[in-house]
This record gives structure tokens, sequence and C-alpha cells, in this order.
């Protein structure tokens, strides 16, 4: 056991034991905790029945926690997997495991971007003809607008609904927990999106733990957009994982051994 790599993970509270779990799987040992919460948003339920009582072609789903969160917000409300079928919406996801996600509650993927980006997205739409569909976005209120305004430029009748809000965990709720990062040592660190690295560089320079965490450890980030995000601080990242789930990434992090 002493020999198992340590990588160390930022993911909100709901995915941590699953997370884990994998880690275990792949033969790692881990470390991890949220630097944020996902938060449902007032007035998504209702924004969500207005746009699909007036028509949706294409749903848009950018992740598994936007899938959860609007079945969620939806359940018991609003019978959205029936309007689906009944309109014949089609399904548009980013990633394996949102396509995974949509699967457990009975919806069919029709549209799958090879990159899992807002590229990979602008490349998708712009291969078919958008103009005067009508595309609902069903995401996170920190969701990009490049994606948008490339639709909106297409001719596309674009509804960008934010399901959930992201609210930062404050330094003081989590500084034992970083104390504790610099203690465990890890030989990797993962960063899943841009803004969990911006949260956590934001604390580790307020603590001043920043060499110390990443003395001995490799940085790993999921996507270009991310790694980008990482060198623009002036850090080096060791590996990019082009795929969006966590059993892709440690696969990754196996072959780097």
């Amino acid at each position: 056991m002493q020999n198992r790599k340590k990588i160390a993970v930022f993911r909100p509270e709901n995915v941590l034991k699953k997370t884990k779990e994998i880690a275990d799987r792949y033969g790692f040992d881990f470390f991890g905790f949220p630097l944020f919460e996902l938060v449902e948003r007032e007035g998504a339920l209702a924004e969500i029945e207005s746009v699909f009582v007036e028509g949706v072609d294409i749903a848009v789903f950018t992740s598994i926690n936007g899938v959860k969160k609007t079945f969620g917000i939806c359940n018991g409300k609003f019978n959205l997997k029936k309007k689906f079928q009944d309109d014949n919406v089609a399904v548009c996801a980013i990633g394996p495991a949102t396509k995974a996600e949509l699967a457990n509650n009975g919806l069919h993927v029709h549209i799958m971007p090879v990159e899992y980006s807002s590229d990979g997205l602008k490349k998708v739409f712009g291969a078919i003809e958008v103009k005067d569909t009508r595309i609902v976005f069903l995401r996170s209120s920190e969701g990009g607008k490049d994606i948008i305004t490339f639709l909106d430029g297409n001719g596309a009748f674009v509804t960008d609904i934010a399901i959930y809000n992201v609210n930062e965990i404050a330094l003081a709720e989590c500084e034992e927990l970083f104390n504790e990062l610099v203690w465990y040592g890890p030989d990797y660190v993962i960063f899943t999106s841009s803004m969990t690295f911006r949260i956590f560089l934001k604390h580790t320079k307020k603590l001043n733990i920043i060499e110390k965490v990443f003395e001995n450890a490799k940085i790993v980030a999921i996507g270009d957009l991310t790694a980008e995000t990482i060198t623009e601080e002036g850090l080096n990242v060791d590996l990019i994982a082009q795929k969006s789930t966590i059993s892709d990434l440690l696969k990754e992090i196996r072959e780097d051994l």
C-alpha cells in the first residue's frame, strides 16, 4: 500500500465518495475535498416549464451535475422525460458521464461532440443547420457564453437556463483541509475545471502554501482550457487529460507512471 501513488482532487461533495472508489479501483491513494457547492437556483423550474411549453428542438446538457439538478428540480412537478419524448426533443450531451446520467433518466443522446468542450459544441453545431432552431441549455450559472454567441450568430433561438449556482466555500471552512493537503504530500494534483483551479490558487496564496503543495507533485488538468488557465499563472501542467471522466483521467496518469 505504501507504493500507491497519491492523488489530490477537489470535487463537489456529492461526487467525492464515487471519486475515491474509482481511485481505489485504479490503485491510487486519495485525498480530496470540495472548494465549492452546487445550489439549485430559485426560479429555474418556472424557466424550464416556460421554455418547454413554448417548444424546444434541442436541449443541451454540459455536465452530469446539470442533468442531476435539472431532473431533481423537475421531480414530481414537471414531467421532463415525457415532454422530451412527446415533443421529439433532440438531446445533446458533453461527455460520456453526462450521456450515462441522461440514460439513467430515460433519455437517449442524439448529439455528442468528439471534443468535450465549448469548442466541440461549436464544431457540432457548425456542421448542421441551426437557423431558426430552438435550443435550450440546462447548466451551471458559470457556463461560458461563447457558445451562446456562436449559436445566436448562426440564427438559432437560444435559451440559457442557469439550473444551479456555484457557491465558493470560504477559506475559513477549509483551511484545515489545506493544511492536511500539505502534510499528505500528493504525487499528482488534479484540476477538473478552470474555476476549481482559480479557487484553489486564491486560497493557497492566502495561506502561502503553493510551493509546499507542488513541491513534489505533478499538475494534471482536464482539458486544454483548464491547462491554459493554470499556465497563465506561471505553473507548469505535466499532464492534460482530453477525456472528461475521472476513470479516463486516472488511466492516463497510470500510463504516465
